[in-house]
């Protein structure tokens, strides 16, 4: 830890002292002692060359921190010829004098080869220029920056940068401690040269806008770094837009994911081949979890965490154990992001039965941080085929807030257990699937009573609302389309057979919302239709305006009748999106089905105010809500109300019931 605090003061300093880092320009005699140039190109004087950096009150230091350049960790004297190099090695060894005039050694120089193999992490991606465009003072040209946050000089040679499914091979060049190197397309050297030293890599792959998974492996295959980007990690929608690179606030916590990255704050727009504008200290302290369990086949199952695990974590399979099957015969991490690792058993795993895998040894993450005792078991089991309704869509936020991200609920009404990759969630164009998309492609078993909550920024919704544990939410790639004005979403099998199918619209929300954005619209009763408009319902401001990965706030399947064909309850509602009572809930029971039906709601004058229902053939037993609105999709004035149902059957027997309600409001102080 002392190594990290020093190399992260050590980048911040340079950054707040305007001194450019070492490599890529001729130098003075005196500043080529140093090791640091002054932004403004003058020469320093001898006792700042002579150690090797300028203190930031800009103060000469005494001879005896001159004669040492920068103390080391472990508080000994530097050799001379470190201190004429201008840059301590973290290990405190003593660098050549080829090193000493760079810092970084230049493409043209003599390479200095790796001594040591490199570890994950030794070298991690550090910056990312996705979109330059439309520029601000830095030019046009995407970048990936690399920084060396090790002790060790390390050569790139057979090293590979891959983006997306594309890769490229890195030539023979060396980055030392504390070393910036960018990788761009070979068109984009001279336009970057001047920041630092530049790989100019020809058929450089293109940066996706929205996010893709960029990966350093070394010239054995292994995963030094990796960072899967996405365009809300800017937390910006100006900044995101173009014109801002993408930085690392620290760099010892590699696998921060969202909360460690962010939009540069610098004037330039990115800070390529010096310290981030946004470097700081933001360690990890949260211990991983094992999330779920997902079984890929009959004899194996795939293990979800909660981030991504150090790739050098407890791989053997003496880690892991099942009841009843025992320890694994292999197991097998899923690169580059290690947030799954697959487990193979000399035995069947038989449908209708529970099991529980059990990590028997501590791992740790990125950070070193171990898994609790509380998050090193899971459940899973064998999943079924679900029928038409089995799974429901039971909460959908189509209009985020500015930044923010869209999610869709669903809920498994059954008694029986489903595998979410066997499932598509999917838009509803002209009455067929439009772009239909797999709901969990890694897989994720939705037991019953359970919820699932698909996104493309889980971490996004959670900063926005209160929201259930890690392990209720599903991070998708993308989501259906989905209009901020309405539209129409379905879940189906994988050979589009519909298990559900809703239609959703602004005009659906609380007539008591000044603005919709941000607010999800809630299910009413899992047990009344999804196409019943009148079963949803904002939900409450008391809730925070959504429920991610838990009951809604509008829920209620009170199936309270009087011994009379129709009820209502209750009998007092205030629809102030309060959370309480905000919709009236009327059911009927009949005799038989096959009647159609009337249902209009009369104030206390006579005069028609809304027509729930017309003409709707009945089942035996039902449930219509109102939420208080008129015709004009208009909140109703507070008093009392008639719910008046007139019914019509085939075989010629007619009836009509009616019932009083109470639209009331909150008083406020």
């Amino acid at each position: 830890m002392k190594m990290r605090a020093y190399t992260i003061a050590f980048l911040a300093s340079v950054a707040a002292s305007g001194f450019l880092p070492l490599g890529g320009q001729q130098m003075e005699s005196s500043a080529a002692a140093s090791g640091i140039l002054p932004l403004g190109g003058q020469q320093m004087e001898s006792s700042a060359a002579a150690s090797g950096f300028l203190p930031l009150g800009g103060q000469q230091m005494e001879s005896s921190a001159a004669a040492s350049g920068i103390l080391p960790l472990g508080g000994q004297q530097m050799e001379s010829s470190a201190a004429a190099s201008g840059f301590l090695p973290l290990g405190g060894q003593q660098m050549e004098s080829s090193a000493a005039a760079s810092g970084i050694l230049p493409l043209g120089g003599q390479p200095i080869k790796s001594t040591v193999n490199a570890e994950p992490f030794d070298v991690v991606i550090n910056e990312l220029m996705v979109r330059p465009a439309p520029v601000r003072y830095l030019p046009d040209a995407e970048y990936i920056e690399l920084f060396n946050r090790s002790a060790k000089s390390l050569n790139l040679k057979g090293w590979t940068v891959h983006v997306g499914n594309r890769y490229r091979s890195l030539p023979d060049i060396t980055i030392l401690p504390g070393g910036f190197l960018l990788l761009t397309h070979e068109k984009n050297e001279e336009l970057l040269e001047k920041y630092g030293d530049v790989v100019a890599i020809p058929g450089f792959p293109v940066l996706a806008m929205g996010g893709q998974t960029v990966v350093l492996r070394n010239e054995t295959g292994m995963v030094i770094s990796a960072v899967n980007y996405s365009d809300t990690w800017y937390g910006s929608s100006f900044k995101s837009a173009g014109g801002w690179s993408l930085e690392q606030k620290d760099p010892f916590n590699p696998c921060g994911g969202a909360a460690n990255w962010t939009a540069s704050q610098s004037i330039s727009g990115g800070t390529p081949g010096r310290p981030n504008s946004v470097l700081k200290s933001n360690p990890d302290t949260v211990p991983p979890a094992l999330l779920r369990a997902t079984v890929s086949t009959s004899g194996s199952i795939r293990l979800h965490f909660s981030e991504p695990m150090h790739p050098s974590s407890g791989w053997s399979p003496y880690s892991y154990n099942i009841e009843g099957a025992g320890r694994p015969l292999a197991v097998i991490p899923s690169a580059p992001l290690f947030m799954e690792t697959d487990l193979f058993f000399n035995h069947d795993f038989g449908p209708g039965k529970d099991y529980y895998v059990e990590i028997s040894a501590e791992l740790y993450d990125c950070a070193g941080n171990f898994t609790g005792d509380g998050n090193r078991t899971a459940r899973f089991m064998v999943a079924e085929a679900p029928g038409p309704g089995d799974i429901i869509i039971n909460e959908v936020l189509f209009n985020p807030l500015p930044g923010g991200a869209r999610f869709i609920e669903l809920y498994n009404r059954s008694a029986r257990t489903f595998d979410l990759r066997h499932i598509l969630i999917t838009d509803i164009v002209n009455g067929k699937p439009g772009t239909a998309r797999v709901a969990a492609p890694g897989g994720y078993l939705l037991f019953a009573g359970e919820f699932a909550v698909l996104t493309t920024d889980p971490e996004n919704v959670k900063m926005h609302y209160l929201a259930a544990g890690p392990d209720k939410f599903i991070m998708v790639e993308r989501l259906p389309p989905m209009n901020n004005a309405g539209g129409r979403l379905a879940i189906t099998d994988l050979n589009f057979n519909i298990i559900d199918e809703m239609a959703y619209s602004a005009s659906m929300h609380s007539p008591a919302l000044a603005d919709d954005k941000g607010v999800s619209l809630e299910r009413i009763s899992c047990s009344r239709p999804s196409s019943d408009p009148t079963n949803w319902l904002s939900a409450s401001r008391s809730s925070g305006y959504a429920t991610p990965g838990y009951r809604n706030s509008q829920f209620s399947d009170n199936q309270k009748r009087n011994p009379g064909r129709l009820s209502v309850d209750p009998d007092i509602f205030s629809p102030d999106n309060s959370g309480y009572n905000d919709v009236v809930n009327i059911h009927y029971e009949l005799d038989k089905p096959g009647y159609t039906a009337n249902i209009t709601i009369f104030d206390s004058r006579g005069r028609r105010i809304r027509r729930l229902a017309n003409n709707h053939i009945l089942g035996s037993s039902g449930t219509y809500s109102w939420d208080g609105r008129n015709d004009a999709n208009m909140l109703s004035k507070l008093g009392i109300y008639l719910i008046y149902m007139e019914l019509f059957h085939p075989d010629g027997d007619t009836g009509s019931h009616r019932q009083t309600v109470v639209l009331a409001g909150r008083f406020r102080e």
